[in-house]
């Protein structure tokens, strides 16, 4: 049976929604350049620097889905042999490790976003694409954007794991793997 859309369901999986749309948009995009280019001699001269663009936001809010929805790769066949209590330890400690390397990545890249938008001197001046003469920042956004929310589930798994609820409970409290 189909789930109602609403606009709650919308908000809860935006993430989902906007890495897709981002990505059809580049596949769509790509294919018109192609068939541009090679049966009509007329490529879209645009095309490959908004793909570009398109493509960041695809890659970092995609990724801080699927952070979301615990589906990145991990390598644990040595954790999992170990004892319950040193493997709760151990995983404990990568669960903060792994905050603080979000954290700062978050930081780095909102930095980065910033010297786009700003020049040495803290002027307004922002960087622009070769061709379309956009504003680099609306696409590096999407980084600073994709760690943050990528850190602030690393917070909520945390919380949630340090009450008890492991990330099957939490995959059910969402909804399941739908998206």
């Amino acid at each position: 049976m189909k789930e109602k859309v609403t606009l709650k369901s919308v908000l809860k999986n935006f993430d989902a929604i906007l890495a897709s749309t981002t990505l059809l948009i580049c596949v769509i995009l790509v294919n018109a350049n192609i068939i541009m280019r090679y049966f009509f001699h007329a490529p879209i001269t645009w095309a490959e620097e908004t793909v570009t663009s398109l493509f960041v936001w695809t890659a970092f809010i995609g990724s801080a889905y699927a952070y979301r929805k615990h589906e990145h790769l991990g390598v644990d066949i040595l954790v999992k042999n170990l004892p319950e209590g040193t493997r709760r330890v151990i995983s404990s400690v990568m669960a903060v490790v792994e905050l603080l390397f979000l954290i700062m990545l978050t930081v780095i890249s909102a930095q980065y976003v910033y010297h786009l938008i700003f020049n040495r001197r803290g002027e307004f001046d922002p960087v622009l694409t070769d061709l379309m003469r956009v504003p680099k920042w609306w696409t590096g956004i999407a980084v600073p954007l994709g760690f943050g929310l990528s850190t602030y589930h690393s917070v909520r798994f945390m919380f949630h794991r340090f009450r008890g609820i492991t990330a099957d409970d939490e995959l059910a409290e969402e909804g399941g793997d739908e998206a």
